[in-house]
């Protein structure tokens, strides 16, 4: 470790030393101004005198052994030298303690740590393939989560349909199979009683006359209806089934829900 070899002179609390208020009153102006002139001074104002340039050169000598790693001593140009590189390394650690105190994230498109480039504090990196996020709302601050790519579910998807296309199949006809319509009536006009099954007779609105040789009776006509008796069913041939073929798509592959993004160097001060 760099020594100070500067001391302070006169420092103690008892030590023989003018007062302030004496050292700036009216009567040590002209001694402040001019130096102790002939005759004998007083050891107190000399130690007043001797104490100030101690003190200052110790205070430099301090700065240039805690900052500058070095020992301060009277050689003016080594004090000098030291001097500035414990001000140049004390104002970066003063600027690197407020803009970035412990706990701060440090981005650049540079690898170098900040370790290095400003020899101040330890950094360790973070986030790699990572973005960062405010904390809040339900984001703890350190914590990790998100994924690159992501698969939809069932739920996650749009309401959509398919199209869907039957197969012709089983083509047929039927026959008569069982079925038969049954019915008979009489011959003559006075046998149109008889009539059954799928036929009825009706009285028509004539009769028959003694010219036509008839008995002036009233005609009768035969009627057909073969909803009015039948029996029997057409055949059931022809039982069949039909496919149907219904679209599909998607290949259920993962997809990208990664931002755009400038990829860059990401480190925390730890201390």
């Amino acid at each position: 470790m760099a020594k100070n070899y500067l001391t302070p002179f006169a420092n103690a609390r008892d030590a023989n030393v003018t007062s302030e208020y004496e050292w700036a009153s009216g009567e040590m102006a002209s001694t402040l101004s001019k130096g102790f002139q002939s005759g004998v001074a007083r050891s107190d104002r000399v130690n007043r005198a001797l104490a100030q340039g101690t003190s200052a050169g110790y205070s430099i000598g301090q700065l240039v052994a805690d900052y500058a790693n070095q020992d301060a001593g009277i050689d003016a140009k080594a004090l000098y030298d030291g001097f500035k590189k414990a001000l140049e390394r004390f104002s970066r650690i003063s600027v690197v303690d407020v803009v970035y105190p412990v706990g701060s994230i440090y981005c650049s498109t540079s690898s170098i740590s900040p370790s290095t480039l400003f020899g101040v504090g330890v950094w360790e990196r973070i986030g790699a393939g990572r973005c960062l996020v405010d904390a809040g709302d339900g984001f703890v601050a350190g914590s990790q989560g998100g994924a690159d790519t992501c698969r939809l579910t069932a739920n996650e998807m749009p309401p959509h349909s398919h199209s869907a296309t039957v197969d012709p199949s089983g083509e047929h006809a039927h026959t008569r199979g069982t079925m038969n319509i049954t019915g008979e009536f009489g011959c003559d006009d006075r046998a149109t009683w008889i009539a059954r099954g799928a036929f009825s007779s009706q009285q028509h609105t004539e009769n028959n006359t003694s010219a036509d040789g008839g008995d002036g009776a009233p005609w009768y006509k035969i009627v057909f209806d073969a909803s009015r008796s039948w029996t029997g069913e057409t055949s059931r041939g022809g039982v069949h089934k039909h496919s149907a073929q219904i679209g599909s798509t998607g290949g259920g592959q993962s997809f990208s829900v990664r931002n755009p993004y400038v990829a860059v160097y990401m480190w925390k001060r730890v201390s």
